[in-house]
């Protein structure tokens, strides 16, 4: 068998040379991957459907495994997230800090306490002018609303003295949001 063998590569090693014989093995493998591509197509089908099929159980489980909430509990579960009112002066050191750490002065402000009658929150506006560059203006911005995630910025207006310049006048507003007292 062992020389049969030789024998058949010499004489197709004659015929086709080196270069041919390796075109026909890669003819060879290329027929065996067009076989076994519309295999592994299914089998690529089948796992799409299964994960798809976990990915809508998956949102479905974590529904029905929740308490489903009523409306007033889950007003008095944001309520209750809140940071008591007694927190805003320290909400307010903070803000000054992060101006000092942007070597930006806070002269003066405008503070209004806006209290609704049978509203469990209370709302703080803070407007400050603020003069500097863009970038330090905007990572002010940036670390208070990092640092105060009962804030939000309701205005941001800012000018600039000549077009030229590098340094703008700013007023920025910011609302504190605290549970009533």
């Amino acid at each position: 068998m062992n020389r049969l063998l030789q024998r058949t590569w010499r004489r197709a090693l004659r015929r086709v040379g080196r270069p041919g014989l390796f075109g026909i093995a890669l003819l060879i493998a290329a027929v065996l991957i067009a076989l076994w591509l519309p295999q592994l197509t299914r089998q690529t089908d089948g796992l799409r459907a299964a994960l798809a099929m976990q990915a809508d159980a998956a949102p479905r489980q974590e529904r029905s495994s929740r308490p489903r909430l009523s409306h007033g509990e889950q007003a008095a579960e944001f309520v209750s997230a809140m940071p008591p009112m007694s927190q805003s002066a320290g909400d307010l050191s903070t803000v000054f800090a992060i101006a000092a750490r942007r070597n930006m002065s806070l002269p003066r402000g405008e503070y209004q306490l806006k209290v609704e009658p049978n509203v469990a929150l209370v709302s703080y506006t803070v407007t400050l002018p603020v003069r500097g560059d863009y970038g330090a203006l905007k990572g002010f911005s940036a670390d208070v609303l990092e640092a105060l995630p009962n804030g939000s910025m309701d205005e941001l207006r800012m000018t600039r003295s000549d077009v030229g310049s590098t340094t703008l006048d700013a007023l920025v507003r910011f609302t504190l949001v605290y549970r009533s007292p």
